[in-house]
């Protein structure tokens, strides 16, 4: 285990969520500039959302790793090591085939694949200073869900949605929504219980504190 307050984890940190922030802002001036670009549709992207989020958690705690409630801030941090290994996850399973788009080559690996496996070491590595229980972890699955609401009534009304899976006439229709949902859903509460026994395992009896169940 390392420290969180120690140089190293701070500087990588700080670095690394810059890196994910930068790697956002320098696609978004890619495609700002097209014809027909939405900066509403740009920021629909799960990807786009969660990259942003983790970039700026770990530059806070990079920054300040003492401050604030430690208690709800491994709450958050667990959130996002969830949120990050449904992104990579999903791309890896369902979107990676081989046509980025106006996407960068760079960006992409930086936003699939270095973020989450940074996100997920940072859980692995720094020991969380409190334990999150097993309801509270299940918790973490309302952001996906709020999403997925957003997305498809955003996308039954202006046609538009952000991901294959999500729309009924590429997946063989409503049912094959509800069949994808079903399944990531199913995914990403496993990856939670998952996420929360990691960080509490490493936990253990020096906890002071614990979220609730």
């Amino acid at each position: 285990m390392v420290s969180s307050g120690g140089w190293f984890v701070r500087l990588a940190r700080v670095l690394l969520g810059a890196l994910a922030i930068v790697a956002v802002g320098r696609q978004f001036f890619v495609e700002v500039g097209l014809p027909g670009f939405s900066p509403v549709n740009f920021f629909s992207y799960f990807t786009i959302l969660s990259n942003i989020a983790a970039g700026l958690l770990l530059v806070r705690l990079g920054v300040a790793p003492g401050l604030g409630n430690r208690v709800w801030l491994e709450w958050l941090r667990g959130g996002m090591t969830v949120y990050m290994a449904t992104t990579g996850i999903v791309f890896a399973l369902l979107l990676d085939d081989g046509d980025l788009g106006l996407t960068l080559p760079w960006v992409n690996t930086v936003m699939h694949r270095v973020v989450p496996v940074v996100m997920f070491l940072d859980w692995l590595l720094v020991r969380p200073r409190a334990r999150v229980g097993y309801g509270r972890a299940l918790s973490w699955l309302f952001v996906p869900l709020a999403y997925v609401t957003y997305a498809l009534v955003r996308g039954a009304v202006t046609g538009w949605f952000p991901y294959p899976f999500l729309r009924p006439e590429a997946v063989g229709g409503i049912d094959g929504v509800l069949l994808h949902l079903l399944f990531m859903a199913l995914g990403i509460a496993a990856a939670a219980v998952l996420v929360a026994w990691l960080g509490n395992v490493r936990v253990g009896e020096r906890s002071e504190e614990r979220v609730p169940v």
